[in-house]
């Protein structure tokens, strides 16, 4: 199968996001498994690819100041990778953001995961760095952004213009 075929991108209400806990179980570990769920318990937006009636994966969203987006996490269940649920999720967040006139796209990625800087990559994410940001949005704002994404030292910060 690949992602293509019957498969459906839907929000899912925080009532039953605990019912995706097992894709980040099988996603993450240490902090990034407890920061994930946390996260999915009070993120703005969970949407997640669905196949008959099961989830495949889950992306994390939120509108930051302005006109800035956040991908907070995507995650795809083990028996799923490698079948482009996680480039479809990708590509659904931009369209969502395009959608509400958000200008950039930020998210951040561990350095050691290059399947994960790669998928961004694909979709025209390129490496940036909080002085660059500072640069574009004065420090202040940047720094606000910062701490809104939880960029933690060891991780790669990227960025893309939504056009």
């Amino acid at each position: 199968m690949t992602a293509q075929e019957n498969v459906e991108i839907m929000d899912v209400p925080a009532g039953r996001r605990q019912e995706l806990d097992w894709i980040l179980e099988e996603s993450f570990e240490g902090w990034y498994l407890w920061h994930s769920k946390k996260t999915l318990r009070d993120v703005e937006l969970v949407r997640a690819a669905m196949s008959s009636g099961r989830p495949l994966g889950l992306v994390m969203l939120k509108s930051l100041e302005g006109t800035v987006g956040y991908v907070y996490y995507i995650a795809v269940a083990r028996a799923s990778r490698n079948k482009g649920v996680g480039k479809l999720l990708l590509e659904n967040a931009l369209q969502l953001f395009k959608a509400s006139n958000l200008k950039e796209v930020f998210a951040s990625v561990e350095k050691e995961n290059e399947p994960s800087e790669a998928l961004f990559a694909s979709e025209g994410f390129t490496k940036t760095s909080f002085g660059e940001v500072s640069k574009r949005h004065g420090s202040l704002h940047a720094a606000n952004m910062y701490r809104a994404m939880t960029v933690v030292p060891g991780e790669i910060l990227l960025r893309k213009p939504v056009l």
